[in-house]
């Protein structure tokens, strides 16, 4: 008796073993099979940027993965610099402004079992950008000083420090030999940075200066707002530069003394 039980519990113990097994076979290859090829991808988001300037290199991924996919990519407007191993991003580089500004970078998924997805395609704006030099930026300029007026100044390179400008009239006020420099960053950035220096007056009271800008190296020209510290009181002082025009004259604002400073 005891036998019969004991080989009636093996037999029911083994076919439930069996029927688990297929049981898990059966769903493990279902999903396999759906995965492979029944999947309608589609690919909703890509990280990377959608405004870059003119030279940057840039680069775009899908924001999510899925195993044995490969991805298809292509550009207009700009050129496609490489694709990855796992196919996932593309290296793009902006080298010229595109028709209308804008390029274009479009991306399809292709899942393990064959199925393409619709193109994504992401618009991005490209900003003018022209390689920097610094002969640009030296010579007679105009500086127009929000109310103040518009007055020359002109412009050496720095004897020592890369990308640096030397400025010979600051503020229309400056004591003999007084000077103020600007590095600018000479990137796509196109910022203009005035580290914090002495500088002396045209009465001889020794003051300092401090600020930062941006630069065009298209248009040639450069905005610059400043904290000048003068006889113990501080001025936001802004001054917008630009090439000095032959043959316009502009009306030269009373020159700075002690007693006509506007605070």
């Amino acid at each position: 008796m005891k036998k019969n039980i004991i080989a009636r519990l093996a037999f029911v113990l083994t076919a439930a073993m069996l029927l688990t097994s297929c049981g898990e076979t059966y769903i493990e290859e279902n999903e396999n099979a759906y995965s492979a090829s029944d999947v309608v991808p589609i690919v909703f988001s890509v990280t990377g940027p959608t405004s870059v300037y003119q030279t940057e290199v840039r680069t775009y991924t899908p924001a999510y993965s899925r195993a044995g996919s490969q991805w298809t990519w292509s550009v207009v407007g700009a050129d496609l610099q490489s694709v990855s191993a796992d196919t996932r991003t593309a290296t793009v580089e902006f080298k010229t402004i595109p028709a209308g500004g804008k390029a274009t970078v479009t991306v399809s998924e292709t899942t393990s079992g064959g199925t393409k997805s619709p193109d994504k395609v992401i618009e991005v704006s490209v900003n003018a950008f022209c390689a920097f030099d610094i002969n640009n930026f030296i010579g007679a300029f105009d500086c127009d000083e929000a109310g103040y007026g518009v007055y020359p100044v002109n412009f050496t390179k720095h004897p020592a420090l890369a990308n640096t400008i030397v400025n010979d009239n600051f503020w229309d006020w400056a004591a003999p030999g007084a000077v103020i420099y600007y590095t600018l960053s000479g990137n796509f950035l196109e910022t203009v940075t005035v580290p914090k220096q002495d500088y002396e007056f045209g009465d001889g009271y020794v003051g300092w200066v401090e600020g930062s800008g941006k630069y065009d190296g298209c248009a040639h020209t450069m905005v610059v707002d400043y904290i000048v510290f003068y006889d113990g009181d501080e001025y936001d002082t802004h001054h917008e530069f630009s090439a000095a025009k032959k043959g316009i004259m502009y009306p030269v604002p009373v020159k700075k003394t002690r007693e006509n400073i506007i605070k």
